[in-house]
């Protein structure tokens, strides 16, 4: 079995192959397939695309970008489904994003739908797609699309501060007062999007939390909490278990 998860950057796709890692024990298996399927990266600096194995099994996470580029990445995937053997084609599709503040669920399943070829979805749950690779060969897909935070508008960061209020008080004040600092800034070049302030408010938090590794990648800040743990990664996060 063959999957690929598409998620919008690459602090997502840390988090995800540590989730999974923990919970189900995918372990790094290597940047490219053995059977040379190429993950079609445009832009190193801001993707990140990597192997895991578990078994037989492989699984492909893909940090596309950005939002804007899921397009282009599910496209991508569509055509090495094409262009591939049956027994090679991605027989799971992960797309794992967020909810920003001016969008809706039925208008990012409608958008995804779309790039998919027209596939009915909803969010969190299993769809199935047969499509047809060249050598006239049916492949059923199935396409998971997970919308984060599933109960109020926001983005991963979002997610991931509701998880740090759940460890305790002392968290879930740094977290309070963070939002509160960000949210004095009245600047025009720095944090002056709400997109920016939310990475602002976790970027703050981590700073309390870590002092010590304030020089360090944000990849070792996440990886300092134990994520599986808390209920709101664990209910965003239980369908990636079924891949």
């Amino acid at each position: 079995m063959k999957s690929i998860l598409l998620c919008e950057g690459k602090s997502d796709a840390i988090l995800i192959s540590y989730y999974l890692n923990k919970v189900k024990g995918w372990e790094f298996y290597r940047k490219k397939d053995k059977r040379k399927i190429n993950i079609p990266v445009r832009n190193i600096q801001n993707e990140e695309a990597n192997w895991y194995r578990l078994g037989d099994d492989l699984l492909a996470i893909w940090g596309v970008g950005g939002k804007d580029n899921f397009k282009y990445a599910i496209q991508q995937v569509l055509k090495i489904n094409r262009l591939a053997d049956k027994e090679d084609a991605f027989n799971k599709i992960i797309i794992l994003t967020d909810r920003d503040y001016s969008e809706n669920d039925e208008d990012l399943l409608n958008e995804l739908s779309e790039y998919l070829e027209e596939v009915d979805l909803r969010n969190n749950e299993w769809s199935e797609k047969e499509y047809t690779n060249e050598f006239e060969e049916s492949i059923i897909v199935r396409i998971l699309p997970i919308i984060i935070p599933f109960n109020k508008n926001g983005a991963l960061e979002t997610f991931l501060m509701d998880a740090i209020c759940e460890i305790g008080k002392e968290e879930c004040y740094i977290v309070e007062k963070s939002k509160e600092f960000i949210a004095g800034f009245d600047l025009n070049k720095y944090v002056n999007i709400q997109r920016l302030k939310v990475k602002g408010e976790l970027a703050v938090t981590f700073g309390v939390m870590f002092p010590q590794k304030t020089f360090t990648l944000i990849d070792e800040m996440l990886k300092s909490i134990d994520w599986e743990k808390y209920k709101t990664i664990q209910n965003g996060f239980k369908k990636l278990e079924e891949i």
